[in-house]
């Protein structure tokens, strides 16, 4: 089999993939990956070969005035109402508008068997439909269809490019752990798959260096803390200087992970409970942490379930974070924070909750016992290759 992954040029987007295409090499399939921007920078970290997808259309961009769009609050409506949606549709739409000849090209050039995109990457799928390739919708945290309004956003392109019909993916690959409450209710007109896999979540964070003082616990409470690479997950810092206050009330450790982000509302100078760090492989560093503190993020909220550890949200209003977070808290595993009104008091109890109270530990626990469970990515590639094999 020879697999296409392909993602939005976002290294939250494509990390989720990795897993499945380190498994196809090991099974002996070819992969390659087409995307632009930080996801190449991730595949290429994580030894897959690349391909650019819309790196010279700055596909990017978009993307980022989407987000500095969510921090000034210009969305507006619920993240699943139709303003919103129409937005979102426009801004990813036009980020897969950008990518969407270089994905068709590829496909064709190298001959792909099937396309594996995140069903946000609309543009994955009218590419697949293009290029007359099998397509596999991968799922990343909360199960989601390939998203409709981008593929709105899309329809020219698609037309331009003789697809009539776009006819939702064949195969989608399912990682929320069963006993997890979706709230996510995304409109689909596009039909279902004909297959839905399920499977563990790979916990790729990238790889590093981690600290030997990350492989033992301390004689306090480990909380830590990541919101993202994007500066306006944490409201230019903001919340990180309220998380700050928050633990050294509380007298924990704080392992603060920046990644590099321009952060003007967070002190230069941090007091000595906090560890700052740009980055660090989130899965191995939370297996000796109490606590932690994120926006909502699918890669971050599974993590942190896979080690058994309690989690406090801070989501975006208007993305689908959102959904993300109010999974976690509904099923007992830490509680959720409205980012509008997020204070110091605020954080602090919610951090004295996750660390005091023993439920979100035995929720969290639980769940990562569920996952442990999940098939692997080795048995789900070998199933989706006999799949496309027999249709052939």
């Amino acid at each position: 089999m020879r697999y296409l992954f392909t993602s939005m040029p976002v290294a939250s987007h494509l990390m989720p993939l990795v897993p499945l295409a380190h498994a196809a090499l090991a099974a002996g399939d070819d992969v390659l990956v087409a995307t632009s921007g930080p996801a190449t920078r991730v595949a290429v970290e994580a030894g897959l070969v690349t391909a650019d997808a819309g790196g010279g259309h700055q596909a990017r961009q978009p993307y980022d005035e989407l987000l500095d769009l969510l921090a000034r609050g210009e969305v507006g409506g619920p993240p699943d109402g139709p303003e919103a949606l129409a937005v979102h549709g426009r801004y990813f739409g036009e980020v897969g508008a950008r990518q969407l000849d270089d994905i068709v090209a590829i496909a064709r050039d190298w001959r792909a068997d099937a396309v594996v995109y995140p069903g946000i990457h609309a543009a994955a799928l009218v590419a697949a439909r293009a290029a007359g390739t099998a397509a596999v919708l991968h799922g990343y945290g909360t199960p989601l269809p390939t998203f409709g309004p981008a593929l709105e956003h899309l329809a020219p392109h698609a037309e331009r490019l003789g697809v009539d019909a776009i006819t939702e993916a064949e195969f989608e690959i399912d990682v929320l752990p069963a006993s997890m409450a979706n709230f996510t209710d995304v409109p689909t007109a596009i039909g279902k798959p004909q297959h839905v896999l399920a499977m563990r979540y790979g916990c790729f964070n990238n790889g590093g260096t981690l600290p030997h003082w990350a492989l033992r616990r301390g004689d306090v409470p480990r909380v830590v803390a990541t919101c993202g690479s994007a500066a306006a997950m944490t409201l230019d810092g903001r919340l990180y200087r309220d998380i700050v206050v928050a633990t050294e009330r509380l007298g924990a450790e704080l392992v603060l992970l920046t990644a590099d982000a321009d952060l003007p509302e967070l002190p230069a100078e941090l007091p000595p409970h906090v560890r700052p760090e740009r980055w660090l492989p989130l899965r191995a560093l939370v297996d000796t942490a109490d606590a932690v503190v994120h926006h909502g993020g699918s890669g971050t909220v599974l993590s942190s379930f896979a080690a058994g550890v309690p989690q406090v949200s801070l989501p975006m209003p208007g993305t689908v974070n959102v959904s993300n977070a109010r999974s976690v808290t509904a099923r007992g595993a830490g509680p959720t924070l409205d980012l509008d009104s997020v204070t110091p008091d605020t954080v602090t109890a919610a951090l004295e909750t996750v660390l005091h109270d023993p439920e979100p530990r035995r929720a969290a626990r639980e769940v990562a016992a569920e996952m442990a469970a999940m098939p692997p990515a080795a048995s789900v590639v070998h199933r989706v290759g006999e799949l496309i094999r027999d249709v052939r």
